[in-house]
């Protein structure tokens, strides 16, 4: 009785080291970070083609993200081919609206006999790469607490106040407050976590693929408009400085917004919605062989 005792104790305690190791799993909601996703379709194109010989040129993509994608917002573009690559189109939109949190992709063609037609001595390796580039938008939801107190009986100022994100790439990540004798802060700060870069909304996407260097200084930046009944200001950036208001372009990162208070004293609503041209990126290679 004794060694079963024993026995049993041991377990529970590796039991404890194991739980402790590994923590207990975590309740806290998830929001998806993904937008569109891209893949090339097996075979299309192949891992090796002979020199002169036709092959396809597909890809699917799919919206993970929590925002429809309208017919013609999407734009996509295949690069590093070299200009002996024939019957290839080298950009292409989407031709009908793309799901939100969608389960099935959709395809796009570029190419349904594309040949290589230079003569080679040698296998030629080619990278493909094929970008996306779109518009999107999501949402923070949160619950603040608008006091002139750090003892307030109605609600905290402290700890987090987001409630919610919309499933995509840019988040607002934190919510917090601050209260300085009669100035009441938030922060914002708002993230990129997907795996591409963020421009402004009114980026051009055909020029940003041409590299145009007026397009590239938009990266980092996004719309936002602030929906609240608080008075709050935001400090928003325009091309001639900073300004204060509820709406207007932003750089990743913290975002603050104040207002004066007094004897307010409740909880309140505060929703952030964010607009912004996202840019992707995945490569393929393929050989080429004489």
């Amino acid at each position: 009785m004794r060694l079963k005792n024993l026995f049993l104790l041991v377990i529970f305690g590796l039991s404890i080291i194991i739980l402790g190791i590994n923590g207990c799993p975590s309740t806290a909601p998830t929001t998806n970070i993904a937008g569109l996703t891209m893949s090339f379709v097996k075979d299309a194109p192949p891992v090796s083609v002979g020199v002169g010989k036709e092959f396809p040129i597909y890809a699917d993509v799919l919206n993970k993200g929590g925002e429809f994608i309208n017919k013609g917002q999407a734009k996509f573009y295949l690069s590093g081919l070299g200009p002996n690559f024939e019957n290839v189109k080298l950009s292409t939109t989407n031709n009908k609206t793309l799901a939100k949190e969608s389960a099935y992709p959709d395809r796009i063609y570029f190419a349904e006999k594309a040949k290589f037609t230079f003569p080679l001595q040698g296998i030629l390796v080619v990278p493909f790469v094929l970008t996306s580039c779109y518009d999107y938008s999501g949402r923070a939801q949160a619950t603040i607490c608008v006091s002139g107190s750090n003892e307030s009986k109605i609600c905290k100022l402290s700890g987090e106040k987001i409630t919610s994100n919309t499933a995509g790439p840019i988040q607002v990540d934190s919510l917090t407050e601050i209260l300085n004798q009669n100035k009441l802060t938030l922060v914002l700060d708002i993230v990129n976590k997907g795996t591409g870069q963020v421009y402004f909304s009114d980026t051009d996407c055909d020029k940003l693929e041409a590299k145009d260097f007026s397009e590239s200084l938009k990266q980092g930046k996004l719309n936002i408009h602030a929906f609240t009944r608080d008075n709050f200001k935001c400090k928003l950036q325009t091309s001639g400085g900073q300004i204060e208001g509820l709406e207007g372009m932003v750089t990743l990162g913290k975002v603050v917004c104040e207002k004066d208070i007094s004897n307010e004293d409740y909880s309140s609503a505060f929703t952030v919605e964010v607009r912004y041209k996202y840019r992707d990126s995945i490569s393929q290679s393929i050989n080429i062989v004489p």
